[in-house]
């Protein structure tokens, strides 16, 4: 029986993709010349809190406690909220876009695995 407290269901998926996607796009501004920002640390670190937000998807979807899942989802959005202002500030579109993606699967799966209610509620 899977259900809010196991892991189990792909739920993750979609935050997953955004943070990959995202990575992949901070990879490349950052190693190919004449992108602007390339070998700056601004988007060295945009690279770093795009790998983290991968790493704390897949711990979400492994995680047994509740509460952990909270943190780590709480991570995951402040992480996606900085990072996209820090693609703005970098003036990449593109990574924002990825960011609106990441908080659009913690949405999803947010309330994805909210107990669902079997009685009245009057």
């Amino acid at each position: 029986m899977s259900g809010p407290t196991y892991p189990g269901k792909p739920r993750t998926i979609v935050t997953l993709a955004g943070a990959l996607g995202g990575f992949a796009v901070a990879l490349y501004n950052y190693l190919t010349p004449l992108t602007g920002v390339s070998g700056t640390y601004g988007a060295a670190l945009v690279v770093l809190a795009c790998l983290l937000i991968a790493i704390a998807c897949v711990l979400v979807q492994l995680s047994h406690s509740t509460g952990w899942r909270g943190f780590l989802r709480f991570m995951i959005g402040l992480g996606a909220v900085l990072t996209g202002l820090a693609a703005y500030f970098l003036h990449e579109w593109w990574l924002i876009v990825a960011m609106v993606i990441v908080m659009v699967g913690l949405i999803y799966d947010i309330s994805a695995t909210r107990p669902k209610s079997t009685g009245a509620l009057a």
